[in-house]
Formats: structure tokens, C-alpha cells, sequence
């Protein structure tokens, strides 16, 4: 990617009402005017006044950005046409004959983070924005779009290029009567960051959580009422449901949101032995779910006499995060689970609906959602910025040590070690394979 040519790519889904075509560059206006034709030319527009005119015959509204007032930073156009596929093909043809390039994947971000717009944090925040699964996980990436993770990460680096700064002073003034902090002092600092960075740390589970969502199983024997749970679950009827067992025979996703974050989840088919070679195979998938999953809720029906044989199945099976889910509790009523279980429990009908918020609640406990009240975090690192912050925490560690024992030379060595990793959270030392890598995980378009 450059920062030279002029760029153009859909900056929406086309197939809606409108599609945005956005042009960014320094060329943006010039070659947009050679395609939208209005009553005034974009290059002597008012900036973020939106204009009527056409592209061919096709009406089209136009709006032009200066820079560095855009997202970009650069010169900004972007055009609103007809939803349809042939109306946004139409433009992009134009303004790919009039000298435009098509933008790569996350090209009008680069542009923004080499422009000083965003910083690598937000930039990134900027992907999660698009990709979120959830009301929590969106609220999250507009705070960390804001600012919020890279004001702390900042500061993070602040106090180490301050740090080093005066141990380099040392060795470049050892002859000097400068009021130098004592060796204690700096290794102290030294401590202090780094207890922040674990802080920051922390949070990098339930970014995970709300980024990428957890897959979730419901698992259990033929007739357990694992369909009518998926359905119960969603909302809506996604599974097919019958008093007949083995009625599921191959597995069923659904993606939703449970206790603020996303979840896939997977319906499968009743665990039992069977000699229908169909069946057999739908078991053995069950199996590799139940394997490949984070959390299983395991069903068993509360008006069987075997339902402790039936919990057993499920705690044999492999299962991690296991959940006792005990269904059907409107055919007993009064029912309430077994005290002495080793394992989360909740109690439901999947029919009725009476307890599957509380099985929510389970859920939540079960992945942590419940420390703090439920309350969102403000940030929350990512594993990339994850990493940095653990490699440069150890870097700090032994900088620690070089400054008790006065090895200066050793700890400033250390110290730009730190600096450089925790200047990778948000950019201020990024290489070309890291942007590419952090860049191509974008759509085009953005």
C-alpha cells in the first residue's frame, strides 16, 4: 500500500438501498468530477455539502472532503448511488478508467494511521467496530475508537522513553553532577509499569470474549430437548422439533448473543449407540462438537429415572465448561436439581421458557462475565497487543535487575527493548509486516 495514488472502493454493501463509493487521494475531486457530473464541480464544492447530479444517467449524490478534514486525511470524495450491484459497478468502472486505483483491504484506514488520525489501537478498534457480535463488544470498540486504550498505552510509553532517558543521561554524563533519581527509584519505576501492564493484561480475556464469541454445544441423549433449547434460546424456531428421538441428525448453528456476547451454537444429535449408519455418523459429529467446544450445555431430562446416569454421560464425554441443564421441569413440578453436583446446574423448560435466564446466568458466571457487576470494561487488549505488552514487561523485568546491580548500559539496552514493543501497541514503532498484518485483516472499503 502508498500513500501516492488515488483510490477508490465501495465504502458499503451494495444489494441496499444506497451504496457509498468513496475516493480518497490526491487526485480525490479531479477524478471524481470526471465521472459525477452536477451543477458545480466537486473540486470548487462547498466541503461536506452533498450535491445532486449523475453518474451516466444514474442520479447520484456527491460530497467532498478536504484534507486533512476526512477520514483518510487525504482529498476525500464519496459518491451515494443506487443500491443495486450494477449501479455501484457502474461508478467503480468509471473512476477505475478515469485513473483511480482499487483500494486494497484496510487502505483508507492505513491512510488515516500514516495521516495521524488514528493510531494503531484505534485503527484496529475500527475492525472491531465491523466485525462486533454484540451491543457490548460495538460499545467497547467505540470507546477504544475514542481513545480510551490508547490514552493508557501512551502513557505506558511515555514512562518508558522517560526511564530510559535518564539512564542513557547517565552513561552519556557520568562526570556530571546531574540530579539523577536513585538506582532504587528507577528500578521501582521500572515495577510500576510494569504492574500496569499487567492491569492492561487482564482485560485481554474479555476483549477475547466479546471479539470473537464462544462456541457453545448442547449436547445430551435423543429426546432430551436439545432442539427445543436452541429454539428457546434464539427466540425463534431454528431446529426442527419432535417427540420421536433422534429426530436431530446432523448438527445445527445458530449464532446469537448470551450474556452480552456472542455465541455459536451448535444443536447435535442425541448421544446414544445406534446401528443406523445415518444416526452413527450424526453421534460421531455430536462428539467432535462436544471436543471442539468452550462451553457444553449438557441436557438431561428431569423426568427420567436415569437422568444420574445421563450426567455422567456428559461428564465423561470430553466436554469442557461442562453446564447440567436439567429440562422439562414443567412435567415435575417442584423439581430442583441434585445439591451435591460437582458442576454448574440450571433448571428449564425449553417449552414453557420458565429458568432459561437463570441458565443465562449460569453461562455468565461460567465465562466470567459476572466480575464487576457486569460492568463493561472501558478497554481491552487484543492478543497482538497482548504479546507486546508481555514481552515488554519482561524486558522492564531485567531492566529492574541491570539497575539494581547499576549495569546502565545493560538496563538502557532493556529499556529501548520495552520501548520498542510497547510502542508496537499503537504504532509509534510499528514495522511494514506488522501493518500489513494488522491492515489486511480489514474489508475493502475500509
Amino acid at each position: 500500500m502508498n500513500t501516492c495514488d488515488t483510490i477508490t472502493a465501495p465504502a458499503s454493501g451494495t444489494g441496499g438501498a444506497v451504496t457509498v463509493i468513496r475516493v480518497s487521494g490526491p487526485r480525490a475531486a479531479e477524478t471524481a468530477d470526471l465521472v459525477w457530473k452536477g451543477r458545480v464541480l466537486l473540486a470548487d464544492a462547498e466541503p461536506r455539502k452533498m450535491y445532486l447530479g449523475k453518474v451516466g444517467n444514474d442520479p447520484a449524490l456527491a460530497v467532498y472532503m478536504k484534507a486533512p478534514a476526512s477520514y483518510t486525511g487525504d482529498e476525500v470524495v464519496e459518491i451515494q448511488c443506487h443500491g443495486g450491484a450494477a449501479a455501484a459497478d457502474n461508478v467503480l468502472r468509471r473512476l477505475l478508467s478515469c485513473g483511480c486505483r482499487m483500494a486494497e483491504p484496510g487502505e483508507f484506514t492505513f491512510r488515516a494511521f500514516v495521516n495521524g488520525k488514528l493510531d494503531l489501537a484505534q485503527a484496529e478498534a475500527v475492525a472491531d467496530i465491523v466485525s462486533s457480535g454484540s451491543a457490548a463488544a460495538f460499545d467497547l470498540a467505540q470507546k477504544q475508537l475514542a481513545g480510551a486504550l490508547s490514552e493508557k498505552l501512551d502513557a505506558l510509553c511515555d514512562r518508558v522513553d522517560a526511564l530510559r532517558s535518564e539512564c542513557e543521561a547517565r552513561l552519556d554524563f557520568p562526570d556530571e553532577e546531574l540530579d539523577f533519581s536513585s538506582d532504587e527509584e528507577l528500578a521501582a519505576d521500572c515495577r510500576g509499569i510494569v504492574r500496569d501492564a499487567e492491569a492492561l493484561l487482564a482485560t485481554r480475556e474479555r476483549g477475547r470474549l466479546l471479539r470473537d464469541g464462544v462456541e457453545v454445544v448442547i449436547a445430551g441423549r435423543p429426546n432430551a430437548g436439545k432442539s427445543s433449547l436452541l429454539n428457546a434460546l434464539l427466540g425463534y424456531d431454528r431446529a426442527i422439533v419432535s417427540p420421536l428421538p433422534g429426530t436431530t441428525r446432523d448438527t445445527v448453528e445458530a449464532r446469537t448473543v448470551l450474556a452480552d456476547v456472542p455465541v455459536v451454537l451448535t444443536d447435535t444429535a442425541g448421544l446414544r449407540e445406534s446401528a443406523d449408519p445415518v444416526e452413527k455418523l450424526g453421534v460421531e459429529r455430536s462428539r467432535r462438537s462436544i471436543a471442539a467446544a468452550q462451553v457444553t450445555l449438557g441436557l438431561v431430562d428431569a423426568s427420567a429415572s436415569d437422568g444420574a446416569s445421563a450426567l455422567d454421560e456428559l461428564r465423561n464425554s470430553g466436554a469442557k465448561n461442562l453446564i447440567a441443564v436439567w429440562n422439562k421441569i414443567d412435567l415435575v413440578p417442584g423439581f430442583a436439581p441434585p445439591a451435591s453436583s460437582d458442576i454448574p446446574q440450571a433448571a428449564v423448560s425449553a417449552v414453557t421458557g420458565e429458568g432459561v435466564a437463570g441458565l443465562v446466568e449460569v453461562f455468565r458466571r461460567v465465562i466470567g462475565q459476572d466480575r464487576g457487576e457486569g460492568a463493561l470494561p472501558d478497554v481491552a487488549v487484543n492478543a497482538r497487543m497482548a504479546a507486546l505488552l508481555e514481552q515488554g514487561s519482561a524486558a522492564l523485568e531485567d531492566a529492574e535487575r541491570r539497575l539494581l546491580s547499576s549495569e546502565y548500559e545493560l538496563a538502557a539496552s532493556d529499556l529501548a527493548e520495552a520501548s520498542r514493543r510497547f510502542g508496537e501497541t499503537v504504532g509509534r514503532t510499528a514495522s511494514p509486516d506488522l501493518l500489513d498484518a494488522v491492515f489486511h485483516r480489514f474489508c475493502i472499503g475500509k
